[in-house]
């Protein structure tokens, strides 16, 4: 048995998962969140910000201590789409090594789409199944067409909630000229592989992440997030749309009232139901499955699993 942490760092959030993992399966988990924002503005002015960088590394710092403590033998830390696109990305990590003694290593879109479809493929039984893993991001959309035991496709898309909203939110409640110049967005964004997908099988459409999870959460009225409860719950596509028509007509603050809803999501929130029902809409499905299983597992599941642990 041995104890790894994963650490994602995300555009908006960023996650923990303190795992025990024997030679073939995660036999014990326990995740944390934080919303640390580090691509505030990364869209607008191509840098992270001096709030957002020491806020980050503070959040490592104090990860890296839950990974002590805990007795972690290895830790594995990925970032992401903020990180990848900012101009200081490779400062942040130089510093994550520097001030907080981790080593976060600097994924590519293709292979956080690939690690989410890994996380996912974890608790798929079927190896044959064909399953399209969609994970909505704060800087970038990851889609992945695959299974088990092959991937077909893979694209990260930049659109995701915070780069979506600073770019096209200028108000809230939400405006109705800032709906349809994000559709027109959207629309040239995800024409190819919505196009592309279209075509092909696919047997279990799942979302993955902040948007999809918290989506859940609100579907189930959550005053208090439980990950059981959340993990393989299906929404239709009704749902979606009424719950963004419902967030756009309110301001941030009347957000902070809807059960399910974290108040640090409360501003994202409606460009990422909008980013997901335009991907359902566009693949012409009504429903998908929401997992809690994600990038995280996906790394102990193609770095730890694949070559076995003692």
């Amino acid at each position: 048995m041995k104890r790894i942490a994963v650490i994602d760092i995300g555009t908006n959030s960023m996650r923990l998962m303190l795992c025990e993992v024997t030679d073939s399966i995660i036999a014990k988990k326990e995740k944390e969140l934080m919303i640390t924002r580090i691509g505030k503005d990364v869209s607008k002015t191509g840098m992270i910000s001096e709030k957002s960088f020491v806020r980050n590394i503070d959040a490592l710092k104090y990860f890296k201590n839950r990974a002590d403590r805990y007795g972690v033998e290895e830790i594995y830390a990925i970032a992401t789409s903020a990180v990848r696109d900012a101009l200081n990305g490779e400062i942040f990590v130089a510093e994550a090594l520097s001030q907080a003694r981790v080593d976060v290593k600097i994924i590519s879109g293709e292979e956080e789409a690939e690690l989410g479809l890994w996380g996912v493929a974890s608790e798929i039984q079927n190896p044959q199944e064909t399953m399209l893993v969609i994970d909505i991001g704060g800087g970038s959309t990851e889609l992945i067409l695959g299974s088990k035991k092959r991937i077909d496709y893979k694209a990260s898309i930049p659109a995701g909630v915070v780069r979506m909203t600073e770019q096209f939110v200028t108000s809230n409640p939400i405006k109705g000229e800032n709906i349809a110049n994000m559709k027109m967005k959207l629309n040239e964004l995800f024409m190819e592989p919505l196009e592309y997908l279209s075509k092909k099988r696919i047997d279990r459409m799942v979302a993955i992440g902040g948007t999809a999870t918290t989506t859940a959460s609100m579907f189930h009225s959550m005053s208090i997030y439980d990950s059981k409860i959340v993990n393989n719950t299906v929404i239709n596509l009704e749902f979606i749309e009424k719950t963004f028509n419902k967030l756009k007509d309110m301001s941030v603050q009347e957000r902070w009232n809807v059960k399910g809803l974290q108040k640090e999501r409360a501003d994202v929130m409606p460009s990422g139901l909008f980013i997901l029902q335009h991907i359902i809409e566009g693949l012409n499905k009504d429903s998908l499955i929401i997992s809690e299983s994600d990038n995280l597992e996906g790394i102990i599941e193609k770095y730890v699993l694949s070559k076995g642990a003692k």
